[in-house]
């Protein structure tokens, strides 16, 4: 790649702060990182062996610390630059094999909501702050298995990712083999955490060692607007018995997912249904470990909206909600594990939670509702509004927003004493986002993209809730080449 110190030091000029993650995907399969594919002077295309992708992500903001609601207040902001590389034989068009890998150059000051980190769900996790480097994804793939373009394996550290977190948004080690048909795809994958291959925290969180997890999906497109599909996950958690790791899984998680996009009356729809069945292990904090207690739970979210492209600034309405069960006790009832998150990643937009940039739920004995107006006042922009009400199904049992650890443990005792007073009401988020993104420039064959996203979060604290209100500020860029 060619330098380019004018155009890329303006860049640079324009983004002294910096952006929530935009377009999760990169690489080879990613918009803003596909080759222009400029024609050669014969007018035939150019053959392609390898390529290499660059991603700068700036981020700041002001809020509670390390985002746990309660938590005192600072500012925050992080650097990542992120390379990647794609290796094709014979040539990327009809590629037998592939090489990829992908890293991450960091600077963070805090732990602060950084929703570029996947997985942002498990916090026992240790989040390295300063400098850091770390290896999130390398494996080989072999494509056209008995020369049918359907079928490919893949081995390696890779990531899995879908619109909603809540089933897989993480990479680990893993073996995985896709099959992709026009009106069908489907993959199977066994795969294990064994380290973070990070040059400050490589040790996994205890929570997520020895858990070995075999995952698949089956998608249908009966029309080109619906799709159709199902989800399943074995869970095997084989770690010790450890007070840093309360609740050790073995089941089953399955599911279904329904959506569909540009329907008639310029409708779309998105609906998530999921549910666990297994056992479970329980460590208390005095070390002392109960065995095999029942665990079922089911969680559903989705949404469904409107666009009137006849009105100016073509809104979109929607309705957004999200279910859990309500658990019998500590061991029962629908939770995320550790390679899970609350993220919304759908490719070609930006990333946020499902309620917020700032609030992140553990989608547990919880239930929400509410709405989003998204606007659209230029091509390349949106400015958009959610107001979203949280909900306990049990007054007495876990919140499911993630909040500093000493104002959990407080309430827990309140609760156990009969202080703690009445109510199901966690609050209301009020989440404001703009984003921007600047029109693609070609630069030697490859596509120079720019977005931006500034985040306002509000949380009206509830009943249920006696941290008091909170709020976090965040503004970002994201350059990719």
């Amino acid at each position: 790649m060619k330098a380019h110190p004018p155009l890329l030091g303006a860049l640079l000029a324009l983004a002294p702060l910096t952006v929530l993650a935009a377009e999760e995907v990169t690489g080879p399969d990613a918009d803003s990182s596909a080759p222009m594919r400029v024609a050669t002077v014969d007018g035939s295309e150019p053959v392609i062996t390898s390529e290499f992708f660059n991603k700068l992500t700036l981020q700041t903001g002001y809020g509670p610390q390390d985002s746990q609601v309660g938590r005192d207040r600072e500012s925050f902001y992080s650097l990542r630059y992120e390379p990647s590389f794609a290796w094709y034989s014979p040539e990327k068009r009809w590629a037998r094999w592939m090489v990829y890998g992908r890293l991450w150059l960091n600077y963070d000051s805090s732990q602060s909501s950084n929703l570029a980190n996947e997985s942002t769900n498990n916090n026992a996790r240790e989040q390295p702050e300063g400098w850091y480097a770390e290896l999130r994804e390398l494996y080989v793939k072999r494509n056209l298995i008995g020369d049918d373009p359907r079928f490919s394996l893949s081995f390696g550290r890779q990531r899995f990712a879908d619109d909603y977190g809540i089933w897989w948004d993480d990479s680990l080690e893993s073996v995985r083999f896709d099959y992709q048909d026009t009106f069908s795809d489907a993959f199977v994958a066994l795969g294990q955490k064994f380290h973070n291959y990070n040059t400050d925290v490589n040790s996994l969180a205890a929570s997520e060692e020895r858990t070995l997890y075999l995952m698949g999906q089956y998608a249908y497109r009966w029309n080109p607007n619906n799709q159709v599909g199902v989800r399943l996950m074995q869970e095997n958690d084989r770690s010790d018995h450890d007070v840093d790791d309360r609740y050790d899984f073995k089941g089953w998680r399955y599911g279904l997912f329904f959506k569909g996009d540009n329907l008639p009356l310029a409708t779309d729809y998105h609906l998530e249904l999921a549910a666990l069945d297994g056992k479970m292990d329980n460590t208390a904090g005095n070390g002392v470990t109960s065995t095999g207690h029942a665990s079922k739970g089911w969680a559903a979210l989705g949404e469904v909206g409107k666009r009137f492209e006849t009105l100016p600034w073509t809104p979109r309405l929607a309705l957004r909600g999200g279910l859990t069960d309500k658990p019998d006790d500590d061991n029962d009832g629908f939770r995320l594990n550790p390679i899970q998150s609350d993220r919304f990643t759908r490719q070609g937009s930006y990333s946020t939670r499902l309620t917020s940039a700032f609030v992140a739920l553990d989608l547990r004995n919880l239930s929400y509702y509410g709405f989003a107006l998204e606007t659209r006042p230029t091509a390349r922009s949106a400015l958009d509004l959610r107001v979203t009400q949280l909900n306990l199904r049990d007054e007495g049992g876990a919140l499911p927003i993630r909040m500093a650890a000493d104002a959990r443990a407080r309430r827990q005792s309140e609760l156990n004493t009969g202080l703690h007073g009445k109510g199901d009401n966690v609050g209301q988020m009020i989440d404001l986002n703009y984003y921007w993104k600047m029109f693609p420039v070609a630069l030697d064959g490859k596509r120079l993209d720019v977005n931006t996203l500034v985040n306002a979060s509000y949380l009206n604290a509830g009943s249920a809730l006696d941290s008091g209100d909170d709020y976090q500020l965040s503004v970002g860029v994201v350059i990719s080449y």
